[in-house]
């Protein structure tokens, strides 16, 4: 099995903070949730939501993956001597 070593990365605070537009969309999202009456309204936006999410998540696996690959190119493996 290949050795790797393991490195950890630390995330500055600032990167965890939501941008301005991100809280423009969340009270714009959230003041429309707000006003919905009906379920079939709420449930509608709810699934919605979920696709969001989801694609965000596929497109957060896929740059992981490409980074990945970058990172690990400059990797070689060893022969390790049978005997």
């Amino acid at each position: 099995m290949a050795s790797f070593e393991l490195v950890e990365l630390a995330f500055d605070p600032v990167d965890l903070t939501p941008t301005l537009e991100d809280e423009f969309t969340m009270t714009a999202v959230s003041k429309e949730l707000e006003s919905l009456e009906n379920i079939d309204q709420v449930r509608t936006g709810a699934i919605q939501l979920l696709k969001i999410a989801m694609q965000r998540q596929a497109i957060i696996r896929g740059l992981c993956k490409r980074l990945a690959e970058i990172e690990t190119q400059g990797v070689t493996r060893k022969k390790i001597p049978k005997g």
